[in-house]
């Protein structure tokens, strides 16, 4: 008889919280000294863990934000978002729901977003890592471009590709770097860009 295998529970959130610490830290001593002068051996000491326990929890170091990214593409409100919008019949509710989800994600992430953002065309692991938060991104837009087209009330002759590349435009990267340069709350925001792809991707009432 094979015995099978018993993970602890306990274990295995602890795992996961010395993980977390290591990325949080890296993510720290990214934005504060750049990628290219971290040391793993910075990131361990940050994270008050031996430099093997990194290489064992989450790897070397574009491994580390390449870790940064995934967090950030499985990001518990993204993924709610997403889930209220495949429940919504309302196309500018589901507008409103992406300019909240996007901003309390870009909220919360800012400094792994920014730290890709800068420093994609300087190293290749960044390079990668910001390419697979960009995919991340698009391809969640493309589920609620489709939901768009399904619910129904777009402005005639749009395609579901036209609304996927209005959603990048207004809720995508560069349109929150934007919106924020001006001085603008994260509530502001949200609704300045909710009202925008409105009135871009909604017939005109009234």
């Amino acid at each position: 008889m094979v015995a099978r295998g018993y993970r602890s529970p306990v274990r295995a959130r602890h795992a996961e919280d010395t993980r977390r610490s290591i990325v949080e830290a890296a993510a720290e001593l990214f934005a504060e000294q750049g990628y290219a002068r971290t040391s793993v051996a910075a990131v361990a000491a940050a994270a008050g863990v031996a430099v093997n326990t990194v290489y064992t929890s989450v790897g070397n170091k574009s491994a580390l934000i390449m870790a940064m990214s995934e967090d950030g593409a499985a990001d518990a409100v993204a993924v709610e978002a997403e889930r209220r919008i495949g429940e919504c019949e309302d196309p500018r509710e589901i507008l409103r729901i992406l300019a909240d989800g996007t901003g309390r994600v870009r909220r919360s992430r800012q400094k792994a977003l920014e730290i890709l953002l800068d420093n994609r065309n300087a190293d290749p692991d960044v390079a990668a890592a910001a390419d697979l938060a960009t995919r991340a991104v698009r391809g969640r837009f493309e589920v609620v471009a489709a939901r768009l087209v399904a619910v129904g009330g777009l402005r005639e002759g749009l395609t579901r590709e036209q609304v996927e590349q209005a959603l990048w435009f207004y809720f995508g990267f560069e349109a929150w770097r934007t919106v924020r340069g001006f001085g603008w709350s994260w509530e502001d925001s949200a609704a300045w860009l909710a009202e925008q792809s409105a009135r871009t991707l909604l017939p005109v009432t009234g």
